[in-house]
């Protein structure tokens, strides 16, 4: 891996580790979020100007074995999308013959790294959210067990939604772009790359709508609300990604 991308690297991990960190406020976890994915996107901006294919890193796929709560396939996928990646899902057998879920990031490896590192930052989240919530509600296990799982789905919704949305705020449709070779046309290329290496290898990814069981209203729209409130980020406000654009 090159000098600079390597760097670029370990400065993207350095602060998603400390918006990781327990200590961390939120308005810490918040910018070194947003750090984080203006460093990513003008490493992506960057790459798109290099024709060298031995310097572009290739698309590959990387494999993690998950839980099987699809609230959190929603976070992965919707984040996944947004650095550049793809996210689908199969299963295995593992030692002892039981069937696992499996997580599927597709992409270049700078972006799956920190694609991985954010998945597990929002799903983190939403579980200290709901043991926050829930921690001093009387009531036995399998009661606190249920109302966790629809504040979870409830966070989890809404935070994949927001995410979603900031995806289609970072890439609106091009055809009126004056400048093509803009973020947006960076993603669009790297889908198209995602596409045509899914097609190669024979991988046809098919969405499917998965199922929620809402077993308690009252906690699955608390955990809404909570969702509302997570820090994205990630974000790169709108201005510096003009600003950023009509500079090239």
């Amino acid at each position: 891996m090159p000098e600079e991308k390597e760097s670029i690297l370990k400065r993207i991990q350095k602060l998603l580790k400390m918006s990781q960190e327990n200590g961390a406020s939120e308005n810490e976890a918040m910018l070194a979020a947003e750090k984080a994915q203006k460093l990513l996107s003008e490493h992506n901006l960057s790459m798109s100007d290099v024709k060298d294919d031995t310097v572009i890193e290739p698309i590959e796929k990387e494999s993690f074995d998950v839980e099987r709560d699809n609230w959190r396939g929603w976070i992965q996928s919707a984040t996944a999308k947004l650095y550049f990646c793809q996210m689908y899902t199969s299963s295995r057998m593992n030692e002892k013959y039981r069937q696992v879920k499996v997580a599927i990031f597709v992409g270049r490896k700078s972006n799956r790294i920190v694609a991985k590192s954010m998945c597990d930052y929002f799903i983190n989240t939403v579980i200290r959210l709901a043991d926050k919530e829930f921690e001093t509600v009387p009531g036995s296990k399998s009661e606190i067990n249920r109302m966790k799982q629809a504040f979870k789905l409830g966070c989890a919704s809404r935070l994949s939604k927001r995410i979603k949305d900031r995806w289609l705020e970072l890439v609106p449709d091009y055809k009126g772009i004056e400048n093509p070779d803009g973020l947006p046309m960076v993603y669009k290329n790297e889908q198209k790359a995602i596409t045509d290496w899914l097609q190669k290898q024979g991988i046809r990814v098919v969405s499917k709508k998965s199922s929620m069981n809402i077993r308690d209203r009252a906690a699955y729209h608390n955990g809404k609300a909570a969702g509302g409130g997570i820090g994205l980020d990630t974000q790169v406000n709108n201005a510096s990604i003009r600003s950023r654009m009509l500079s090239r």
